[in-house]
């Protein structure tokens, strides 16, 4: 059994090992949800060199890269090489640092949720890492019966809560 959380940007920056076409669709999630990010690997996507708050570094994964417990908020092994993921899992997880390892469930402490979002509203759809692609197609069974507009339905609400919480503070109704 897991839980789902939302990890926010102010526990702390992410690290990305890898280029390809995997970490850039997690680089992509983390730096739209406004993370600071390093990405190593020798080869980067331009998908990945585009984005806000990225730092790269472009050479192979150094063991000393996750020194120190508190650096990171979470590590995402994203390489193609499976001998270099299990070393980055195996050392996060000695941190005590939350980590997945794209290429193996069973050594990630974490997965990501497919992910809708409407300005504040965000669903997940989790399958515990069996099966991304299922959760996918169940994320766009759900976008397509909520229909577009919950995220302005959400800001106001919110503006509503903001003012009664304001009213109640200053005792007046």
């Amino acid at each position: 059994m897991s839980v789902l959380i939302e990890l926010r940007p102010e526990a702390g920056p992410a690290l990305i090992v890898g280029g390809g076409v995997v970490a850039t669709r997690k680089a992509q999630t983390m730096a739209s949800g406004g993370f600071h990010l390093t990405v190593i690997a020798p080869v980067i996507a331009d998908k990945i060199r585009e984005l806000p708050l990225v730092t790269l570094r472009t050479r192979e994964f150094e063991a000393n890269d996750l020194a120190g417990s508190t650096r990171w908020a979470i590590v995402m092994a994203c390489t193609d090489n499976r001998a270099v993921n299990q070393q980055i899992g195996e050392l996060a997880r000695a941190a005590n640092i939350p980590v997945l390892v794209a290429d193996r469930q069973a050594e990630s402490t974490v997965f990501t949720p497919a992910i809708i979002q409407d300005g504040e509203l965000r669903v997940a759809v989790s399958t515990g890492g069996a099966s991304p692609g299922l959760a996918k197609a169940i994320r766009e069974r759900i976008v397509a019966g909520l229909g577009p507009g919950w995220g302005a339905t959400l800001q106001r609400a919110r503006t509503e809560r903001d003012e009664r919480l304001a009213q109640k503070r200053s005792g007046t109704k």
